[in-house]
């Protein structure tokens, strides 16, 4: 079964995005955490949008989102996993766009992603009763730091297996 196969890149990448949320957390003052997450999301929307073809190459947007907010309801954080699922599937949408867009526009989407993905949480959790402004101003650092980072560790792990994808060393099957 080839790893360019849809319902095999969504289950792939859903268990990576799953995974490296939960693989290391951070608590947060508001009751969310600081995670990893982000790269693999970012990853995953960069893959999609390079390698697959057709409406195939929105699974890493699914991907993105539904392991991101798997990984809230798993690991004891579900009142944020609606708003996971939109942050990170407009994370992972962006870095579909950005996947074969010249440089400086693929910047500006992976850019438009992470911000995305801040205000969506901002946004969310200013609107949770429990947090209000206070919580969302409070995780605001930490949720700009992880999309920086999603954004540079996402595009290099794909950045270095595009390579090795082109070089013909991965195979498709």
């Amino acid at each position: 079964m080839s790893w360019k196969n849809p319902f095999v890149f969504i289950v792939v990448m859903t268990l990576l995005c799953l995974l490296t949320t939960m693989f290391i957390r951070v608590p947060l003052p508001s009751r969310g955490y600081f995670n990893f997450g982000d790269v693999a999301v970012v990853f995953s929307g960069l893959m999609a949008g390079k390698h697959l073809t057709g409406t195939s190459k929105w699974s890493g947007t699914l991907a993105g989102g539904v392991g991101s907010a798997i990984a809230d309801v798993v690991g004891g954080y579900a009142m944020f996993a609606p708003i996971t699922l939109v942050a990170k599937c407009l994370e992972a949408a962006m870095a579909t766009f950005a996947s074969t867009a010249k440089p400086l526009l693929s910047l500006l989407f992976l850019t438009v992603g992470a911000v995305l993905m801040v205000g969506v949480y901002f946004i969310g959790e200013w609107l949770m009763p429990s947090l209000g402004i206070a919580g969302a101003l409070s995780e605001l650092p930490a949720n700009v730091i992880q999309a920086v980072g999603g954004l540079v560790g996402g595009y290099i792990l794909f950045r270095a297996l595009d390579l090795i994808i082109r070089a013909g060393e991965m195979p498709d099957a």
